[in-house]
């Protein structure tokens, strides 16, 4: 009797296991939205190779709908962008892009979308509001806000995730051929207004990137990449003042870097700035974005190496999580043959597969391309 009792149950687990064989495979853990996100992050970053975590620490750039294979080729990226084709038909590549992600590479890490968003979508046919400077001479802080959740309804059904913008630059350099990018010279105007203008957007589950972080807007000779001068008392009680708000008051998934120094201190390439001030003083829990070619410029403009891959080293150890210039491409040989600690590597991956978890990317990543037309313009 009791021979004929373990057979029974040998017998029902061979059935069982059999039949969870037959049947799906069982979901893991980063794809089940029932996990916390620390641990969907978790455990994602055991299953990648260092290839796939480099990959995640740079952008690149989307073109047509047919060139997605070609320019992706089966691999996730962190970001991309494209801002040369319409609405409609960016919608369309995007939510292709997104499918390619989840089912064409190794472990369906979806990617982020950004386009600028300072006046409005860029993107062809996108609605076209009145620059930065002139929204803050309305004063208005809630006509912003209400200007960015109609631009975040546009860039919702296009599948776009992040933007690149607010501008918290402070205008006190009228050579400078960026003023119009900003709100103005007074810290606490372009306090409110960005707080306004990140609030719209984040209605739509839109993630903003206040920029460029930090005292880029007075630079020296009006030079876009020169230098500001100012000291610590001006850097806090004016530079930062518009950061520590925006942060404080928004919570900011991501954060642009600036290409200028302060009193002679690249600050892509500082610690001191990219980490002390902004982590650890003003609480920034995002992931931070390189100004478009500010880690290569720490070579070309400020000369503090001689080389690109120290460029790109310099930048990930100070708090540069994702680079849009090539200055990171070769961070996996650079591991390999010890010139780079995995472990800056791995704190950036975390932050950005963070956001992505944030934003939903990996449960609900789409546009809807069908809308454009009704919403758009």
């Amino acid at each position: 009797m009791i021979l004929k009792n373990m057979i029974c149950v040998a017998g029902f687990c061979l059935i069982t296991l059999s039949g969870q064989a037959a049947g799906k495979p069982e979901v893991p853990p980063y794809k089940d939205k029932t996990v916390s996100i620390e641990k969907r992050v978790d455990d994602l970053m055991g299953r990648m190779t260092l290839r796939e975590k480099v990959l995640q620490l740079q952008n690149r750039g989307a073109g047509r709908l047919d060139e997605i294979d070609r320019i992706f080729n089966g691999e996730s990226y962190g970001c991309t962008h494209e801002m040369g084709t319409t609405a409609a038909e960016c919608a369309a590549m995007y939510k292709e892009l997104q499918q390619y992600m989840l089912t064409k590479t190794r472990l369906g890490i979806p990617i982020i979308t950004s386009a600028e968003g300072i006046q409005g979508i860029l993107q062809n046919n996108c609605t076209l509001f009145p620059h930065a400077l002139a929204q803050g001479s309305t004063f208005n802080p809630a006509l912003i806000q209400r200007m960015t959740e109609a631009a975040g309804e546009e860039a919702k059904v296009i599948g776009i995730h992040q933007i690149l913008s607010p501008v918290l630059d402070i205008a006190r350099e009228l050579r400078w051929g960026r003023v119009e990018e900003t709100f103005g010279e007074d810290p606490y105007l372009i306090s409110e207004m960005g707080i306004a203008f990140i609030n719209g957007y984040q209605k739509n589950r839109i993630t903003c990137m206040p920029k460029h972080f930090v005292a880029h807007g007075t630079p020296s000779g009006g030079l876009s990449c020169a230098q500001v001068s100012g000291g610590e008392r001006e850097l806090r009680s004016l530079y930062l003042y518009p950061f520590r708000r925006v942060i404080k008051e928004t919570n900011p998934l991501a954060l642009m870097t600036c290409y200028s120094a302060y009193d002679g201190v690249a600050i892509t390439g500082s610690p001191y700035y990219m980490t002390d001030i902004l982590r650890g003083e003003l609480g920034f829990k995002g992931y931070v974005y390189s100004d478009w070619g500010s880690v290569d410029r720490l070579k070309t403009f400020h000369a503090i190496t001689p080389e690109t891959d120290e460029a790109g080293r310099l930048a990930l150890e100070a708090g540069v999580d994702l680079n849009i210039d090539s200055a990171y491409d070769n961070f996996e040989r650079m591991v390999q043959e010890g010139r780079l600690d995995i472990k800056y590597i791995d704190l950036a991956v975390r932050r950005i597969l963070t956001v992505k978890f944030q934003l939903g990317l990996f449960d609900a990543p789409y546009g809807d391309p069908k809308a454009v037309r009704q919403v758009v313009r």
